[in-house]
């Protein structure tokens, strides 16, 4: 028995031996500082090195670095940026006086070749930062700018460090955010915040697949009135009917019929309607309509001659349906007639995956293919987008988040223009065509029939932008409504994510939001990015990057230290107002004063104007009086023996200065009288 339990013992410490490895390995010694217990012979190792390392610089220039580094770890100014990159961050870092702790990684011996006395420029720099990180080895960085969501990041590092990134930002993939903005509508405050969003579904879920599969069905019915009253504009009736047409112009009456029904539904005029009365639409039904609309639609198909069907009566028809429809279905604006959807993989990014479909047989077809393991959502697409010279674009802007609760939102006011390569076409399908991603863009090169206008590099500045707008006479459009339309986006769809964010305090984020605008100026938020492209991969984003990340640096140091600094370009947009809980003070039903009548000697002979109430019984039977006083001003549901007790004197008459006519009994006295009367 002794030896199993000596086994069990030696096979559970070397369970927990092995875990405490795994975490050790995990721990970035780096960036957490490390206790002296776990890493007493590593002490001792890095005070060896040190003292070789002293031999490498004059004894000025090593005071000079141990000062250096004291007074930083003093002042918590020690930062770090993990994974490389961002030279306007550590260069604005290092102007306010802070100190790199460069990764351990990063850190390199000089060439052995090299003397390190007579070292110079880039050698002497790397015996500079291999000295500066072992004064600051244990020490943990005070500023952590990361652009990976490194779990060990947050778990393990001081509260007070404050870090670049929040751990939970689910609003940043194409599926977390379509599940957070299905509850925006609730978020909806004029003038403050409103997102336009154009509709979305996560059809992996069987719910949303069907949901997703009604929509295309409506849309599609409306598509195809909205197509015949386009068509009758542009042309003659006889040209749209053929002797051997291939579409019977019951199809255009299914679809009158179906928006019928939807707009009964919606109006609940079909509440007392049966079971035997609700008209039933079998699956074949609606597939055949699908294929009248695609043929006519997309294959310019014609009717089939009937001469018992007036087609201009049946357009007055299709055009009423679709007026009345507008009250029910608020995006009939972006539909058009093509019934175009844009399938996305949800959690990739830069336009990988990214499908423009028109049929739903293929739709469905896609996330049903064996072993698929990617979830894909499905947005609808926009239609009838603002081109600028007939091509495409975007408008990425960057917004920042300072913290989750309260929600503060900052809103930088430079964005930029991307455009697409290509004429655009809603009968070409073509990744170069519809998305703007600049990381798309460059694998083509420029169409020579785009106009001379457009810039080379597909960007425009929001400046350059503006004067566009001057040019057509549009020039107040930006500060009036695009502008105003994407922070009042932004602000909606943050408050709607903001019960899944991460509720660290000192953790912030920059983020990068796309936005499509229509042909009335409207802007409509397609997606949300985290670790947006900060590269000067051209002029424009060269010069607006690195003046973004400066600013951020403003935002959230500077401000710190002097509510009132200079925030470079960013606004604030909104800050959230929570109210203080008040003071819990107990449940309390007393009410405490004196009685301000006076008593009346023909108190006895008066008839009294109330009727009296019946006193509280201690058992648990209830006696209730129907002839209990209602106070008038109050019309929800009352326990009105209760309140009456609390309160008694609301239900006897008094004077304009509130005094009661009239002498009354107390009703504690009267509880009492009815009290003494039970007992005899």
């Amino acid at each position: 028995m002794a030896i199993t339990m000596e086994l069990e013992e030696s096979a559970s410490d070397s369970k927990l031996h092995k875990e405490s490895i795994a975490i050790k390995e995990l721990r970035p010694s780096s960036a957490v500082s490390i206790s002296k217990s776990e890493n007493g012979p590593e002490t001792s190792n890095s005070l060896e090195q040190l003292k070789q390392y002293k031999s490498w610089v004059s004894n000025e220039r090593w005071n000079e670095l141990k000062k250096i580094a004291d007074t930083a770890m003093r002042e918590r100014k020690v930062f770090m940026i993990k994974g490389g990159g961002f030279p306007a961050v550590r260069r604005a870092l290092l102007e306010r006086g802070w100190i790199e702790k460069y990764e351990s990684h990063k850190v390199r011996h000089p060439p052995s070749n090299v003397d390190p006395k007579k070292a110079t420029g880039r050698e002497l720099s790397k015996v500079e930062r291999m000295i500066l990180y072992k004064f600051m080895e244990h020490h943990s960085v005070d500023f952590l700018w990361t652009s990976k969501r490194d779990k060990y990041d947050w778990l393990l590092s001081n509260k007070d460090v404050m870090i670049s990134r929040f751990c939970r930002s689910i609003f940043t993939t194409k599926e977390g955010l379509t599940s957070s903005l299905t509850q925006m509508h609730w978020y909806t405050e004029p003038g403050v915040a409103l997102t336009k969003f154009p509709r979305c579904y996560n059809i992996h879920n069987s719910e949303s697949l069907e949901e997703f599969i009604d929509d295309f069905r409506i849309t599609a019915c409306i598509s195809i009135l909205k197509w015949l009253s386009n068509t009758l504009q542009g042309s003659n009736e006889q040209e749209l009917v053929k002797n051997h047409g291939k579409v019977p112009f019951t199809a255009i009456e299914f679809a009158i019929s179906r928006l019928n029904e939807y707009i009964s539904i919606f109006s609940h005029k079909d509440i007392d309607d049966t079971d035997d009365q609700v008209q039933h639409i079998w699956e074949h039904e609606w597939d055949q309509f699908l294929t009248h609309h695609y043929l006519l639609v997309h294959e310019n198909a014609k009717f089939l001659e009937d001469k018992n069907t007036n087609i201009v009566q049946l357009e007055r028809k299709a055009n009423k349906v679709v007026a009345a429809m507008t009250k029910f279905w608020p995006q009939i604006d972006i539909d058009g007639v093509f019934n175009i959807w844009i399938v996305k993989p949800g959690n990739k990014c830069r336009g990988k995956g990214i499908q423009l479909m028109n049929n739903i047989k293929d739709i469905i077809g896609l996330i049903n293919i064996p072993a698929q393991k990617t979830r894909y959502v499905v947005q609808k697409y926009i239609e009838n987008p603002l081109i600028i010279y007939d091509t495409k674009f975007d408008i990425r802007q960057w917004f920042l988040i300072t913290n989750c609760q309260p929600l503060t939102i900052w809103l930088y006011k430079d964005s930029y223009l991307r455009f697409s390569s290509q004429i655009f076409s809603l009968s070409n399908y073509h990744e170069s065509v519809h998305l703007t991603n600049n990381a798309v863009q460059t694998k083509y090169k420029n169409n020579g029939e785009r106009d001379k206008a457009l810039p080379d590099e597909n960007m425009w500045d929001c400046h350059s932008f503006k004067a566009y707008l001057r040019q057509i006479g549009k020039y107040e459009m930006w500060d009036t409504k695009i502008y105003p339309g994407m922070k009042q986006c932004l602000i909606g769809a943050m408050l709607a994510c903001q019960e899944t964010m991460d509720k660290r305090q000192n953790s912030f984020e920059l983020y990068g939001a796309d936005f499509m605008l229509t042909d009335d100026f409207t802007p409509w938020l397609i997606e949300i990015n985290s670790s947006p492209d900060l590269a000067p991969t051209t002029s424009v984003t060269a010069r607006l990057c690195p003046q973004c990340l400066e600013d951020v640096i403003k935002v959230v140091l500077d401000r710190r230290i002097n509510p009132d600094a200079d925030t470079g370009t960013f606004e604030l947009a909104y800050k959230q107002f929570i109210p203080k809980a008040p003071a819990y003070l107990g449940l309390s039903l007393c009410i405490n004063g004196k009685r301000i009548i006076k008593k009346s000697k023909e108190r006895k002979h008066e008839h009294r104007s109330v009727t009296p109430l019946v006193p509280r019984i201690p058992s648990s039977d209830i006696v209730s009086d129907a002839d209990q006083p209602i106070p008038s001003e109050y019309s929800g549901p009352i326990i009105t023996d209760f309140l009456t007790w609390l309160n008694p004197y609301d239900a006897l008459p008094m004077n304009k200065d509130g005094l009661v006519l009239g002498p009354k009994d107390s009703l504690t006295d009267t509880s009492r009288k009815t009290r003494k009367k039970r007992r005899i």
